[in-house]
């Protein structure tokens, strides 16, 4: 699973022992929540298949771990790669894999 994020958001997610993805409201009539995707760095126009807008540094870093079965499928034809919880999602040391800048852990699962 991934979640991608921008700079301070990196900062402050990355700076814990356990990783806690934070609930937030964003643009749209989407439930205030923390998402995910199955889509790696590297898929071609990731930032316009997650609806990303208005800024490519909201994709500059990202988290990879492993789980996630407990996450909800968004509704409609995105929740096959889009995934969320309503609530603070923490994730533990045993489940976090690779992060840091998208170009960096991309290049690291090559």
């Amino acid at each position: 699973m991934f979640h991608y994020t921008n700079d301070k958001g990196y900062k402050a997610i990355s700076c814990q022992p356990v990783w806690i993805f934070k609930a937030s409201s964003p643009p749209g009539d989407h439930p205030k929540a923390a998402y995910f995707t199955t889509l790696p760095p590297g898929t071609p126009n990731l930032a316009k298949r997650l609806f990303v807008r208005g800024c490519a540094e909201k994709i500059g870093f990202v988290f990879c771990f492993s789980g996630g079965d407990d996450l909800r499928p968004l509704e409609g034809g995105r929740g096959a790669f889009i995934f969320y919880s309503e609530d603070d999602y923490p994730v533990g040391k045993l489940r976090q894999g690779l992060h840091g800048p998208i170009a960096d852990v991309e290049e690291a699962l090559l």
